[in-house]
């Protein structure tokens, strides 16, 4: 049967919860000073897809027959200085790599960013993500020289 790409109808959002489940639990080894919770606290903690982030929720989809294979998410926003893009989350299942599902699907989400008019469009992935970063350069993406610095809350519960 032949994999079909489609947009996922707004009221459906929530359908590639299981898949966003399972990126978190595969991303989790590669951000060890963080907590490791296990893959039920991260099923109850994980909020609606809705309730994520605050914008027009895109989501893209390869199917094969019933089952969605792969998934990508993107956020349309404007912050005051035109509408911007990020693709926010690519998965595909373990069983459909190598078909070239997210090739697709993040041609979807840069076909919606030149329709819209986007002013600026981005995804965040690791650097040791080859397969991640070979496929966002060969859809147009380049990195850029910004310095990205983060601050996360003292969780420790120590001042």
């Amino acid at each position: 049967m032949a994999i079909t790409v489609e947009r996922l109808p707004e009221g459906e959002l929530d359908r590639i919860r299981p898949l966003l489940l399972d990126l978190e639990v595969e991303e989790q080894p590669y951000f060890p000073g963080h907590p490791q919770p296990t893959r039920e606290e991260l099923e109850r903690s994980l909020p609606g897809i809705a309730r994520h982030f605050r914008g027009e929720n895109v989501i893209f989809v390869a199917r094969d027959g019933e089952e969605i294979a792969a998934f990508c998410w993107v956020v349309l926003f404007d912050p005051g200085t035109g509408l911007e893009g990020e693709v926010a989350e690519v998965y595909v299942r373990s069983s459909h790599r190598g078909r070239r599902l997210g090739e697709r699907l993040v041609a979807c989400a840069v076909d919606l960013f030149r329709e819209r008019g986007v002013t600026l469009g981005y995804v965040w992935t690791r650097e040791a993500n080859q397969p991640a970063v070979s496929l966002y350069r060969r859809a147009g993406f380049s990195p850029t020289e910004q310095l990205i610095l983060t601050w996360y809350p003292d969780t420790s519960g120590s001042d």
